[in-house]
């Protein structure tokens, strides 16, 4: 018997590890090729690449000025300049703490549901999670966006919800998570403050908390917000935090801002289209469970806590999001971390306890679903789409006597729209300073460099102005006035 555990142990351990060195590949290979995002990472991107140069941990700018557009607390901020330090100016540096978080993530799930559901389930839900294709690729672990590290505080809160049933501490854990989680991603992180609340008054477990435990969770949850605001206030008084209430809270969730419109199916249309074969099994492995005589043993008074939170971890992301007008479809992300666990629980279940056909249907099911999601992500690892414009951008690197310039877009008719990926790869690969104006503008300009896209670059654009090429591609041209620098 000891022997039989003892080898179990070992495929257990050699399976997760392999489980884990797919889910590290899935997460950082090729992470610093693809190109940097021109909508919320390059945003991110910039701000923190603008705190770090400035010293300022506190205030976010864009292009220089203060940020009233993305109005969420520094902590997710703090990362992307935390992973800057660590590996440099680059796109790898923006991603590397959104990686780091999501491998967080998956081995937290691993070990919760090792000790909850034992090994197999631990092995599947670990398995669904490192092939969830909107969890590894869409906004989240390989991007440089605030949330992979609000799925990892997300999932870190709930978590430690599930385990104050053994201990209060876990409680304050949680709490603390919450806080953290706002700081990370500000508003989104009511959804946890909701779950907490709820679940204390489901299973009746704030009957049995003191004085000092209600005093504990709610300085856990309030003294590091508090401090931010009372730091912030400093800077701009109210403005940031009227903003952060009339706009990314109330008129975000009252009307469709930004063109993010959808109908009341949206997130559903959303996990079909990214998680379609996990549901299936899912569903299945639920309505089966449902019609066996022991289905029912989940609402026993020892489980009937734990059920509840793990269904408040699904349902309420998904409740709120729907009614709110602005749809996004990353923001239901922290989701899937709770949807591998039943799927991980239910499945090893049945693989233990089920009849023949029962087994083979579903293993059959979930090396399908496992393997066309695998082959989804390493298509996407192995093409990424170059944009051109920034590979221009990012030729400057290293280059001598640049550095600190000004950079102007040349557009013959009016002012450059700079996309914000340019302006994120402008600054991290030159420690350009991006400017708006027209040609005239950069001629008057000292120390400065013209973008020229190559259907603009002339002959007479040239000679008339004395300009020379510093750097080229099939895009376009990096130019400089008077003498030449390095062609390329």
């Amino acid at each position: 018997m000891y022997r039989s555990y003892r080898k179990f142990k070992f495929i257990y351990i050699f399976m997760m590890l392999t489980l884990l060195a797919v889910s590290l590949f899935n997460v950082f290979y090729n992470l610093g090729k693809f190109p940097i995002s021109s909508w919320d990472e390059a945003r991110h991107g910039v701000s923190a690449y603008e705190m770090l140069k400035k010293g300022t941990f506190v205030v976010s700018t864009y292009r220089n000025k203060i940020d009233y557009w993305n109005l969420k607390p520094p902590l997710s901020f703090w990362a992307n300049m935390a992973s800057y330090k660590i590996v440099g100016f680059n796109a790898l540096g923006l991603r590397l703490f959104s990686a780091i978080c999501a491998m967080l993530t998956i081995i937290m799930i691993a070990i919760f549901v090792n000790k909850r559901h034992g090994k197999l389930a631990s092995l599947l839900s670990t398995l669904t999670l490192a092939t969830c294709t909107q969890f590894l690729i869409n906004h989240s672990a390989r991007t440089g966006d605030a949330d992979s590290l609000f799925v990892f505080l997300f999932t870190a809160a709930i978590l430690s919800l599930l385990l104050c049933e053994q201990n209060n501490k876990w409680l304050y854990f949680s709490g603390l998570a919450l806080a953290l989680a706002f700081l990370t991603k500000s508003w989104h992180a009511v959804n946890i403050a909701i779950i907490i609340g709820l679940y204390l008054i489901f299973t009746g477990k704030y009957k049995r908390l003191s004085h000092k435990n209600w005093i504990l969770l709610c300085s856990c949850i309030v003294l590091p917000i508090l401090v931010w605001g009372v730091i912030r206030y400093q800077y701009d008084g109210i403005e940031f935090f009227k903003n952060m209430i009339m706009y990314d809270l109330l008129y975000r969730s009252s009307a469709s801002i930004e063109g993010h419109i959808g109908g009341k199916l949206y997130y559903v249309q959303i996990l079909c289209k990214f998680f379609l074969f996990w549901l299936i099994i899912l569903f299945g492995l639920i309505l089966v469970y449902l019609n066996k005589n022991f289905s029912f043993e989940i609402f026993k008074s020892e489980k009937k806590a734990y059920m509840i939170g793990i269904c408040l971890w699904i349902i309420i992301p998904f409740i709120l999001f729907t009614f709110s007008k602005t749809k996004i479809r990353w923001y239901i992300l922290p989701i899937y971390p709770a949807l591998s666990i039943m799927i991980g629980a239910l499945a090893s279940k049945f693989l233990r306890n089920g009849t023949l056909l029962t087994r083979v249907v579903l293993l059959f099911s979930i090396l399908f679903a496992s393997i066309y999601y695998e082959w989804k992500i390493q298509a996407y690892l192995n093409n990424p789409i170059p944009n051109l414009q920034l590979s221009l951008l990012q030729k400057i690197q290293g280059m001598e006597g640049i550095k600190g310039y000004s950079l102007f877009m040349y557009y013959p008719s009016s002012c450059a729209v700079w996309p914000q990926n340019t302006v994120l790869t402008a600054e991290l690969y030159g420690n350009l300073h991006v400017e708006n104006g027209d040609l005239n503008t950069f001629l008057r300009t000292d120390k400065a460099l013209l973008l020229v896209q190559k259907e603009l670059y002339t002959e007479q654009l040239i000679k008339s102005n004395q300009l020379n090429v510093i750097t080229s591609n099939k895009w376009g041209y990096i130019v400089r006035k008077g003498k030449r620098m390095k062609d390329s």
